[in-house]
């Protein structure tokens, strides 16, 4: 009769507690469905996604043999990317940049001595740069972005690449080095449309060296405004 009373008392204690979970997680999940965005547990690896981008940077000064001139800057590239770890504050992501197009304008190819004027007894020479557009094309294969409040609409990024670039002729001088490293400094934001797309916008600091492998090594620097769209490959889940 006792072990009756306990198993009794045992019953009307798991029923209400058995109803209340289920309650509360049918209530977690409408909310979620509600708010239009599935939730993201801590250290969850996302699904892959991929973009493309353009930037341009007008009026970057770098150092020449006869002092600074400007040269204008475009790039476009395909992003492939994966979050590797979220929680409600931040996300992280790996990615790579395969980059068909880089333009530099304004190159130094050539200094020569060339006459200016001349008079009965001597001529005066100067130093002459000669230029042109060098093309050419890069790849990042390392790329790190961190993204603040990764379970809103808008989000704050935060990211770092680094790779290679090789051009059609030496940049910037004509004893540098047709191959280049390549980094990027980026801060932007990153805007949700819908469940899979995403909308990119920010600035990026784009530093180009041979790292000292060529005779001379002057670097570029380059801040390039950027704008771009990427689309996750599973609707559930997007950077």
């Amino acid at each position: 009769m006792n072990r009756s009373y306990w198993l009794l008392a045992v019953g009307c204690w798991l029923v209400p507690a058995a109803g209340g979970a289920a309650v509360a997680d049918s209530t977690a999940v409408e909310g979620d469905r509600r708010g239009g965005w599935p939730s993201a547990s801590p250290s969850t690896i996302g699904p892959w996604w991929a973009g493309v981008w353009v930037g341009a940077a007008f009026n970057s000064e770098f150092a020449t043999r006869l002092g600074p001139r400007n040269r204008d800057f475009y790039l476009a590239g395909i992003r492939f990317g994966r979050q590797l770890a979220a929680s409600r504050a931040l996300a992280v992501d790996y990615f790579v940049d395969v980059v068909p197009l880089l333009r530099s304008t304004n190159n130094p190819v050539e200094y020569r001595r060339e006459t200016t004027t001349c008079d009965r007894f001597s001529c005066d020479t100067e130093l002459v740069m000669h230029t042109r557009t060098a093309h050419g094309f890069g790849v990042t294969p390392v790329g790190l972005q961190l993204r603040a409040f990764p379970r809103g609409r808008v989000q704050l990024v935060l990211g770092v690449g680094l790779g290679v670039a090789w051009y059609d002729a030496r940049v910037p001088d004509p004893e540098e080095q047709r191959l280049n490293f390549m980094g990027d400094l980026a801060a932007g934001l990153h805007v949700r449309r819908g469940y899979s797309g995403t909308v990119l916008a920010g600035i990026r600091h784009n530093h180009t060296s041979n790292a000292s492998t060529g005779r001379v090594n002057p670097g570029l620097d380059s801040r390039v405004v950027y704008v771009g769209v990427s689309r996750s490959f599973d609707r559930r889940s997007q950077p």
